[in-house]
């Protein structure tokens, strides 16, 4: 015999409430159409299970033999339910690009779901970019962190999560090691450090429209690679300086001075338009501090 599962609700309300309004208003139908379902959930059993007179309603020995029986069908689907989800939650895997572990944001990102998701089981890469646009498209990436200014290619859907200063790093014994602030413009006849184009695009138009703005267009250091180190090891030889992010963390011999004259720089996530949207990454990852 099948039962349908919505029938044996009915009747567990009903025989809380034993009186077909008030069942009625809870299950959010109306009370004919309550009395028909447990008059089809009766007719399916065999028997009365509820016994109407114009002293009210009661359960009838039929009833009472069956309630238990219900109540724990209904309570072994609801658990079911909830340890099908635990499960899912506990295999669920999230793709995740970051561009550079060794910056703030993303450890910040990185602690942030590790925390609030600790079933979720991260994969995390640091491929750049361009790189990135490319795996979401292609479905091989969940999310992925860069900067909001990056082109959004068509397929793509963003969202801004966290605003940086920025600041300059400094060789110890440059002549603005000691200043409280730098003007960019002060930096026009330095040698700059930016990392490969193809890594991080954004980032680069970012810092050139900083210094197009100041006035000049920033003559590169010839070496370039993907991380923050080898850079601040460049600036730590007097080699260059190099225009980041204020919260980097700088090696002895290197100051970080922060800059007086650019906009913050702003992070987003993305993800592809049409896969399932990893919500719950993206509700963890708000108002990040």
């Amino acid at each position: 015999m099948d039962v349908d599962l919505r029938l044996v609700r009915y009747f567990l309300v009903m025989a809380e409430e034993l009186h077909f309004t008030a069942a009625a208003r809870r299950l959010y139908v109306s009370q004919p159409a309550l009395s028909n379902q447990i008059r089809r959930l009766e007719g399916l059993l065999g028997v009365q299970l509820f016994e109407r007179s114009p002293r009210g309603v009661a359960l009838t020995a039929s009833g009472e033999a069956f309630l238990p029986h219900a109540q724990r069908a209904l309570a072994a689907i609801r658990t079911g339910v909830a340890e099908a989800a635990a499960a899912a939650e506990r295999d669920q895997v999230l793709r995740i690009d970051v561009l550079q572990t060794d910056l703030v944001t993303p450890r910040v990102v990185l602690a942030r779901l590790r925390d609030r998701l600790p079933s979720l089981r991260l994969e995390v890469s640091s491929r750049g970019s361009r790189d990135q646009e490319q795996r979401l498209l292609s479905g091989e990436l969940d999310l992925a962190l860069c900067g909001s200014n990056a082109r959004l290619p068509d397929g793509l859907r963003e969202r801004l999560i966290r605003r940086e200063a920025l600041g300059v790093a400094l060789p110890m014994d440059h002549r603005l090691a000691a200043a409280d602030a730098v003007a960019v413009r002060e930096l026009a006849d330095e040698t700059h450090y930016l990392p490969r184009d193809d890594f991080a695009p954004e980032w680069n138009e970012f810092i050139l429209e900083c210094c197009r703005t100041a006035g000049f267009a920033p003559r590169r250091h010839p070496a370039s690679t993907d991380g923050t180190s080898s850079a601040l090891e460049l600036v730590r030889a007097g080699e260059c300086v190099a225009l980041g992010l204020l919260s980097t963390p700088s090696p002895d011999g290197v100051v970080v001075r922060p800059l007086a004259d650019v906009p913050a720089y702003s992070w987003s996530l993305r993800w592809r338009e049409s896969t399932q949207t990893p919500m719950s990454a993206l509700n963890a990852l708000v108002d990040l501090d």
